[in-house]
């Protein structure tokens, strides 16, 4: 899969918009735009790391310096200790949409007081 591919699809997946994004990144939507559909082929250093941080994956698979894909079980395994129905709620997420997932993230922001959880 191609750089400009694994954004987009990784970006949908978390159910951010370019605006999402672009604000993580510190550049304009239309920059990300201009990634995913690949016009921008050079990418500075530090923007490769902010960008793969926004998008929960490492820079090594943006740039496929490794092979391994983001796995959606690696949501679960963050929460290994965690109470049952966190777990249950985890993989419950996997099987949402972009838009369900985001629609849980906004109910859980209501009941946290510390908005540093979910960037």
């Amino acid at each position: 899969m191609e750089f400009k591919e694994k954004i987009k699809i990784r970006r949908q997946e978390l159910g951010l918009t370019l605006d999402d994004v672009a604000m993580r990144v510190g550049v304009r939507a239309a920059t990300v735009s201009r990634w995913e559909s690949g016009e921008i082929k050079n990418i500075r250093r530090d923007k490769i790391k902010l960008l793969a941080d926004a998008l929960q994956v490492s820079p090594a698979y943006l740039m496929d310096w490794d092979d391994s894909s983001p796995s959606q079980d690696q949501f679960l395994e963050e929460f290994r200790n965690a109470p049952h129905e966190v777990i249950v709620i985890g993989r419950a997420a996997k099987k949402m949409t972009p838009e369900q997932r985001k629609k849980l993230i906004e109910m859980a922001k209501l009941y946290f007081d510390d908005e540093e959880l979910f960037k």
